[in-house]
């Protein structure tokens, strides 16, 4: 059975850049996504719920997937899960504002915890003690260690940075990952379902957080359904006066490595770089 179709995606924008529509078109079957703006801010929910955002702008509810809370100086602190409203994710930052810790609590006890060291990960859950760590050796090379096991990931990866084919030191198959323009999942497919599932950095070569799907950029957090930052930018109007808007909504073109500005580095320099190469 081919489970491959073509498809086709249509954006609509309003006059201030904000999608306000994306339609889905295959022969499988159609869907739709609405956003409703502000009409005196750039502020979009799926709700229709303006009371959604803080009075900084940062949003407080993620439909169906849970609650918001913010520090003061507009990092996410926790989110709540909705259908699981006794488990909480919490989020660390150093004094830069670069996440070091995230801590998953199930009934006040701690789940898991993630431990962000400069090129290191460290991973450890309260389910048969385990622990793991993953080493960044260079760009696109992953050694993700357990108690029992060593497994290298070299991560393929697009124009965009984009994680796409992961391939183990055999050079057999991992992971295969198709997205949408936005960064969101089109297809993801592997021999393993457990080494899938342990996919980490995807679009743009950022680590996805599997409790919420956020995209984390470092100053900001990225939802790919929504097209959209779900926080302004504290940088400021460095990119257009609408402070929500991910890489101008060009996102086959441009891409934002940290949440404060685009990088400029195009589709055409990409193709120049392998011609250059032949």
């Amino acid at each position: 059975m081919n489970t491959l179709e073509p498809y086709q995606q249509i954006y609509t924008y309003d006059t201030g850049n904000n999608l306000t529509n994306l339609s889905h078109q295959a022969n499988s079957g159609d869907w739709q996504q609405t956003l409703t703006i502000h009409p005196n801010s750039n502020r979009g929910t799926e709700n229709n719920n303006q009371n959604n955002f803080d009075a900084n702008g940062n949003l407080l509810n993620l439909n169906n997937i849970g609650n918001l809370e913010w520090h003061y100086n507009n990092t996410l602190n926790k989110l709540t899960k909705a259908n699981k409203s006794n488990t909480i994710q919490y989020y660390v930052y150093n004094y830069q504002g670069k996440r070091v810790r995230t801590v998953t609590e199930s009934n006040q006890q701690v789940q898991s915890q993630r431990d962000y060291l400069p090129s290191l990960d460290l991973f450890s859950t309260n389910q048969a003690k385990q622990q793991n760590s993953t080493l960044h050796i260079g760009t696109h090379i992953l050694s993700e260690s357990s108690k029992n096991n060593t497994q290298t990931r070299y991560q393929l990866n697009s124009h965009l940075q984009s994680n796409t084919l992961e391939l183990d030191d055999k050079a057999q198959t991992l992971s295969y990952e198709h997205y949408y323009s936005y960064g969101g999942t089109a297809i993801i497919a592997g021999k393993d379902k457990t080494q899938v599932q342990q996919k980490r950095y995807r679009y743009t070569n950022k680590e996805r957080d599997d409790s919420s799907g956020l995209c984390y950029y470092g100053a900001r957090y990225l939802a790919p359904w929504l097209a959209r930052w779900i926080s302004p930018d504290s940088a400021g109007a460095v990119d257009g006066l609408n402070l929500y808007v991910y890489v101008n909504n060009n996102p086959l073109k441009y891409t934002d490595p940290t949440g404060h500005g685009i990088n400029t580095i195009s589709n055409d320099d990409f193709f120049q770089r392998i011609n250059k190469d032949k």
